[in-house]
């Protein structure tokens, strides 16, 4: 499936490539092309010129010309100045008369590997030269190597899934004769995921992985896993890597944790009794069992539900702070929760939720006072009767 779905990419991604083509640069010259050089009015220096592999060309009065990787109007105009010390006002044409085939070699993960030609007389780009090549199902497209020897040897890497993904332009770059590509493997690595996850066992993942990738491979945590106390082994050594899962499952780049070959991510159940404690606006307040990765508004519910004196709004989560006896405060407006504007939060063991209350006895007073309003009504209806 994987295979069919870069083909798939591929074939889709050429058809912006005559686009890509049209708006790029014109042809450049290249070792063996033979060029048609002409300079009005003297037939002894106009002529044509074939390009040696070292990419020169010699001339009368001027000698041995480096023109590889020149465009026909650049070197055209280079003719030009270079001709002003014999003549005066040179007009100087450059045509390419013939090109000399052109291929670039491919090596890697890839079925055709070897030499493959470029297009005659247009540009050619790195998303074409890829496909010939018929890339294997591993390779690595956002690690692509290419050596460059014209006009001066350079390397850089190139990621061609950003140009299959989003049409990035900067990866699908110009191919360039005696270009040699090199598509790398994607390097695999195993780790294993044991305890309380939906199908614990050994996984094939990308080097580079994250926990989150592995968790979410792994089909997530069951609703026995003890989240707080999950850890990572690396292989050949004993130390248990605690792991805030929060934080490991987050999307934020900087919070992912990243897996090495031979790591095993132990995820364990909740081995004894947990609780939160959940008081005031509640039907039934006190100790409420933690199972699994508990949210508040589980919590509230197993505590019988708000009662109707409670202030959703003003709710505080008391939790403990790791090597002291002070506990942090965190306020939560609950109303938003139903809203969807906020976040419902997940509990730790021994959190203590206290749910304001509106003082009851304003409650009983103002009853009162609409009884006692409503009794006086009906005296002045009855003495007028």
């Amino acid at each position: 499936m994987k295979r069919i779905t870069l083909v798939v990419g591929l074939v889709m991604t050429l058809l912006v490539v005559p686009f890509a083509l049209a708006q790029s640069e014109p042809p450049r010259i290249g070792a063996g092309d033979k060029l048609g050089i002409t300079l009005v009015g003297d037939k002894e220096l106009s002529g044509q010129y074939t390009v040696d592999d070292t990419g020169y060309i010699k001339m009368p009065l001027l000698g041995s010309i480096r023109v590889v990787g020149e465009t026909e109007e650049g070197l055209a105009k280079r003719l030009t100045e270079m001709l002003k010390k014999y003549y005066v006002d040179p007009v100087v044409t450059v045509v390419i008369l013939e090109r000399f085939p052109r291929y670039v070699t491919v090596t890697g993960a890839v079925r055709k590997g070897g030499k493959v030609p470029l297009r005659e007389n247009m540009p050619t780009r790195l998303i074409e030269v890829i496909q010939a090549a018929e890339p294997e199902q591993n390779a690595d497209l956002a690690r692509i190597k290419l050596t460059r020897k014209q006009p001066s040897p350079t390397e850089m890497t190139l990621d061609l899934d950003r140009f299959i993904k989003f049409g990035d332009p900067a990866a699908n770059v110009e191919i360039m004769p005696d270009d040699v590509i090199l598509v790398p493997a994607k390097q695999m690595m195993t780790v294993f995921v044991t305890g309380a996850v939906a199908r614990p066992g050994a996984l094939t993942l990308q080097e580079g992985s994250t926990f989150r990738e592995a968790i979410l491979q792994s089909g997530g945590l069951q609703p026995n896993a003890d989240s707080l106390r999950i850890t990572i082994r690396h292989q050949g050594q004993t130390e248990e890597i605690p792991v805030n899962y929060n934080d490991a499952m987050s999307q934020d780049p900087a919070k992912q944790v990243v897996l090495r070959n031979g790591d095993r991510i132990l995820v364990p159940t909740v081995q004894e009794a947990v609780t939160v404690a959940v008081y005031g606006g509640v039907n039934r307040a006190g100790p409420v069992p933690l199972v699994g990765r508990m949210r508040l508004s589980e919590a509230i519910g197993a505590a019988g539900g708000f009662n109707p004196y409670a202030r959703k709004w003003d709710i505080k989560i008391l939790r403990a702070v790791p090597g002291s006896n002070k506990r942090q405060t965190i306020k939560v407006n609950f109303a938003e929760i139903e809203e969807g504007k906020a976040e419902d939060p997940y509990l730790e063991p021994n959190d203590q939720i206290v749910v304001a209350e509106r003082p009851r006895d304003q409650f009983t007073i103002g009853t009162a006072l609409s009884m006692l309003s409503a009794i006086a009504s009906l005296a002045w209806l009855l003495r007028r009767r």
